[in-house]
């Protein structure tokens, strides 16, 4: 299986027989994401879900259990980053994939409950919105999450970036790795392929596609 970023919270998995793509529709200009020829599509908000899928594709867009080809999605009820207390119309997913487990996190409020936690459970790999500014989570308030799930490795996204216009300015990665103090792989790359993965938690850095 391999990882790339698109940019904002769009994370893209591929195996040999079919692909999962996250959040396609993000407020950095300019940003046509061309979602058509991936299977399955999650969307961690409203506003991050396409209007229109085709009749082979799957949307996941709210909390629940599916299945779809080889991938298993858990979807658990969460507070967008934005919100006040009492609105859970935010989606964190755990995916499992090739007996790999993946937490996507998305624009969500800074402390997981307990029943989060639980739902959670063992992740292998999470995906993490660093850029703050009272948008997504800053790097201290993703450095306490990323903490408390305990992942072997950690792909933040959602940070400033060349090419990258976000309607409200993002902070930069190095201040989220910094605050987090994990090493940071030294190999930054296009695609990221799973083979093994880290004894440690090991920031991963992907470049946008």
């Amino acid at each position: 299986m391999e990882i790339q970023y698109h940019g904002a919270n769009a994370v893209k998995f591929t195996t040999k027989k079919s692909s999962l793509i996250v959040d396609v529709v993000s407020d950095i200009s300019d940003n046509k994401l061309d979602f058509k020829k991936n299977n399955i599509i999650l969307a961690t908000q409203e506003a991050y879900k396409p209007k229109i899928v085709s009749d082979e594709q799957f949307l996941i867009d709210s909390p629940g259990e599916f299945e779809f080809e080889e991938f298993s999605v858990k979807g658990i009820p969460a507070q967008p980053h934005t919100s006040s207390s009492g609105d859970n119309s935010a989606t964190i997913y755990k995916i499992t994939v090739q007996d790999t487990t993946v937490a996507i996190l998305g624009n969500i409020t800074s402390k997981l409950s307990e029943e989060q936690q639980e739902a959670i459970n063992r992740i292998d790999i999470v995906i993490v919105p660093v850029g703050g500014n009272g948008y997504t989570l800053d790097p201290l308030d993703a450095s306490n999450m990323v903490r408390e799930i305990e992942p072997k490795l950690v792909i933040p996204v959602h940070y400033t970036e060349d090419g990258l216009d976000y309607s409200i300015p993002q902070g930069s990665v190095e201040e989220f790795t910094k605050e987090l103090g994990a090493p940071v792989s030294e190999e930054v790359v296009d695609k990221f392929k799973i083979k093994a993965l880290p004894e440690q938690m090991t920031v991963q850095i992907i470049n946008k596609s």
